[in-house]
């Protein structure tokens, strides 16, 4: 999959849970651990942040945080599918639509190049 981008590179992925699934707008950063989804989304499709017993420390811009961390039941990009997908959940400052990051744990099951002087970004099966 090649994908023609500006900064920030804002991409529209599909999370499927227990119960449902969910279209929502992600910015790519490659140096993010996780990837995030907010609170609404996760009880949308199925799971109950507050009751989830794994959390991990989120270094924020004021400070850090425990988060919760659950495995949605994939996450996908276009035609990529990143099953059993990592997550924690945590809502972004309403900023331009953004409602997550895609991170190191959907990224780390393709192959990722990042072309900034074309402008694009390349995803592919490992």
């Amino acid at each position: 999959m090649k994908i023609r981008f500006t900064i920030p590179l804002v991409l529209p992925v599909t999370i499927t849970g227990l119960q449902g699934t969910r279209e929502i707008n992600v910015a790519l950063d490659t140096g993010a651990s996780f990837t995030s989804i907010p609170w609404d989304v996760a009880r949308d499709i199925g799971y109950d942040p507050a009751t989830v017993t794994d959390r991990v420390e989120l270094v924020t811009g004021s400070g850090i945080i425990l988060t919760p961390l659950l495995a949605v039941r994939d996450v996908s990009l276009g035609e990529l599918h990143a099953p059993d997908c990592q997550v924690i959940c945590h809502d972004l400052p309403e900023i331009g639509g953004l409602e997550g990051v895609l991170g190191e744990s959907f990224l780390k099951c393709f192959k990722v190049t990042i072309d900034y002087k074309e402008q694009m970004l390349e995803i592919t099966d490992l």
